[in-house]
């Protein structure tokens, strides 16, 4: 099925998804399309909806519309192919290689590329153990900020091993509560100061002392005085 010629803007122009629940509704109209009704149907035990006269499976558009990119396997997590919450779904990969699992290198050959193919599910482990956040959560998080960045509001672009990151949870050192969702250039930036206030303001002036802004709001205040 082809599917790298649907773009999410596009995606999201036919069809509303909601993450908690798993369906779809039409929102565009269009010949064999009625407004506000569940969209797709039931072929061979998957759900199928056809944009634009491509069909598509429902589970991947699902993780499109979340994630905005492409799976190569989708695993339901509860066995259930018609379910699509995005709670109930998983990327998968399949392993490329045979490897000799009688000798130590490739028995570590083996664990690298298993480490790799399912890194997303090693990621939200990660983010259940330290922010107690289920895979449903953060779904819902990044489906809040259009997965974008909570700061400069832009998509992720960091790459790991040819794969873009997925947005990082940022949480307050002092409470430990969650704050957002960031792309890795402001999550390192707002580390390197150390989540003070203070030193973020003074290179606010600094770079406005050093930018000509300085001067610029000084002489407008001088108007407003004369004024």
């Amino acid at each position: 099925m082809k599917t790298k010629t649907l773009t999410l803007e596009r995606l999201k122009e036919t069809v509303s998804y909601d993450p908690e629940t798993g369906s779809f509704v039409w929102v565009a109209r269009g010949r064999g399309i009625r407004t506000g009704r569940p969209a797709g149907s039931t072929d061979k035990g998957y759900r199928l909806i056809i944009i634009d006269g491509v069909s598509h499976y429902a589970q991947r558009l699902a993780w499109f519309w979340v994630h905005g990119t492409w799976p190569r396997l989708i695993r339901f997590q509860n066995g259930d192919q018609l379910d699509c919450r995005i709670s109930n779904l998983a990327e998968g990969r399949y392993l490329t290689t045979k490897y000799d699992h009688g000798t130590k290198e490739g028995k570590a050959a083996y664990q690298l590329e298993y480490r790799s193919l399912r890194r997303e599910d090693f990621s939200q482990k990660e983010r259940e153990r330290k922010f107690g956040l289920s895979l449903a959560d953060y779904s819902a998080m990044v489906a809040a900020h259009d997965n974008k960045c909570a700061i400069c509001r832009q998509p992720e672009t960091a790459t790991r091993k040819g794969r873009v990151k997925a947005l990082a949870v940022d949480h307050c050192h002092t409470t430990g509560a969650v704050r957002g969702l960031l792309c890795v250039a402001c999550n390192t930036g707002i580390g390197k100061f150390k989540d003070d206030r203070d030193l973020m303001l003074a290179a606010i002036k600094y770079l406005d002392k050093h930018s000509g802004r300085e001067q610029v709001a000084a002489k407008l205040e001088l108007v407003r005085k004369d004024a």
